[in-house]
């Protein structure tokens, strides 16, 4: 079904991204705008840092079992 793996690389990729987007969306909150927008991007900008812990979890765990296989 699925050609590729979700690996580290791959993981630390959208890690990343979200990482860039997450900062784009902290300077358009510096920039200055409207209260409800401003809403708006505080939302984006929780569901990203949620995204990004999680990613991380995931990474972690995935090295944490490799290491348990090849030992």
């Amino acid at each position: 079904m699925f050609d590729s793996e979700i690996n580290n690389s791959y993981l630390d990729k959208i890690y990343d991204d979200f990482s860039k987007e997450q900062m784009r969306l902290m300077s358009d909150i510096k920039q200055g705008c409207e209260e409800a927008k401003q809403n708006d991007i505080t939302k984006q900008i929780t569901i990203l840092n949620t995204l990004m812990m999680t990613v991380l979890r995931y990474r972690n765990l995935k090295k944490k079992i490799a290491l348990k296989i090849n030992c």
